[in-house]
């Protein structure tokens, strides 16, 4: 059985990843989606094919939480149209339930790759090499966004962005509010687990996966801690690969504000990345100097939040 693109669209995307990696993804964020009368588009699931990157995103938020997952592709084909310019991008929303569709019809079937097809109507997943290899289930995108009232769309990237650059709260105690503890759970269940730190500014941030490489599946969620402190360890809560591809993950390219903003969060990314090195420096000192009892300079430096180094 030959998998085929529904007639009359050709895929602008189509590649290969892990089934469990998919499916944990959609399992992880889909508890995070809003509803439509929130507005913002909160109700709608982003989900972004990078072809140059290899990686697939999916984007939730509910104006409380965000979530993105970072699904790294394993192949991805060469554009069909070569007489055409081809953007190595392609972006679609889709409901939640249309999603979690997916994650129902490979459940149990053995399979260990899915063949992703993306036009700009639809995506299909198609089973590579289980049980019931050549199975393809399509599912149909949203339309464009827009709010009759003018609402900007929430942009849940933008969001996580932000809790990754604050600071870790010095004291872990903090509290989860009762209504959002569903959905945290369902997120543990599909991560197997839920590492998670506070910020001194009241967020948490859950970083699960790779990290430090974006090899596995990533993924980054953010909601509200009652009772952190304000007194900080210094270090943002997320500095790692995956910040650059949240930046590429903003809507229309820049986050609420503009270029200035978006210039800004690039400078703030700078400036954490320069503080840790500088720290790592300084440690290196102190070690050197300590014999001559000369440590003063290298200890209690201030971070880009004006905290105490760690």
């Amino acid at each position: 059985m030959t998998p085929t693109t529904a007639q009359g669209l050709r895929a602008t995307v189509s590649a290969v990843c892990r089934a469990e990696d998919l499916t944990a993804a959609i399992k992880a964020v889909t508890p995070h989606v809003g509803k439509e009368k929130d507005g913002g588009g909160v109700e709608r699931v982003r989900v972004v094919a990078d072809a140059e990157h290899m990686r697939l995103a999916l984007v939730a938020t509910n104006r409380q939480r965000a979530a993105v997952a970072l699904v790294p592709l394993l192949e991805v084909d060469d554009p069909t149209e070569l007489d055409a310019e081809t953007d190595t991008t392609e972006g679609l929303d889709f409901t939640a339930p249309a999603l979690k569709v997916i994650t129902q019809v490979f459940k149990s079937t053995g399979t260990e790759r899915l063949r992703l097809d993306i036009t700009v109507q639809t995506l299909q997943a198609t089973d590579v090499d289980g049980l019931l290899e050549g199975r393809t289930i399509r599912i149909h995108a949203q339309g464009e966004y827009f709010d009759e009232n003018g609402l900007d769309r929430v942009d849940g990237a933008a969001t996580v962005l932000r809790v990754c650059a604050e600071p870790i709260a010095q004291e872990a105690s903090f509290l989860i509010p009762e209504d959002q503890l569903a959905a945290w759970k369902a997120t543990a269940t599909a991560l197997g687990g839920l590492p998670l730190v506070a910020t001194a500014t009241g967020h948490l941030l859950v970083a699960s996966g790779a990290l430090e490489s974006l090899m596995g599946l990533t993924i980054l969620a953010t909601g509200d801690a009652y009772g952190t402190t304000e007194a900080s360890l210094g270090v943002p809560a997320y500095n790692g690969p995956a910040i650059e591809a949240l930046m590429d993950l903003l809507i229309d390219g820049t986050p609420p504000g503009g270029e200035p903003a978006r210039e800004a969060e690039h400078a703030l990314v700078t400036e954490i990345q320069h503080w840790i090195r500088t720290q790592t420096n300084a440690t290196e000192t102190s070690e050197t100097s300590e014999t001559s009892g000369n440590t003063e300079d290298a200890e209690g430096a201030e971070g880009p939040f004006g905290g105490d180094a760690a």
